[in-house]
């Protein structure tokens, strides 16, 4: 069976998650904790939780406040 692929979304990033490709797949990350959720977890609901459980203080930031998290995300990744 083929692994399936999901489908990124802009919106995702309000709720402070960027994406990494590992094989296949694109794995939610989170932009403050760095953690990497799995696949399942992409859907909003499971991408605010983490943010309202983990991150509390942030939950009102603009999606402006992630997306410059995101792009320093992945200025890190391109310096290694």
């Amino acid at each position: 069976m083929a692994a399936k692929k999901g489908k990124s979304s802009e919106d995702y990033v309000k709720f402070g998650f960027t994406f990494i490709e590992k094989d296949v797949l694109q794995l939610p990350q989170c932009v403050i904790c760095m953690k990497v959720l799995s696949n399942d977890s992409m859907r909003p609901n499971c991408l605010e939780r983490h943010l309202k459980q983990q991150q509390p203080t942030l939950v009102l930031k603009t999606k402006e406040f992630f997306s410059s998290k995101a792009e320093s995300l992945k200025r890190m990744r391109l310096d290694k």
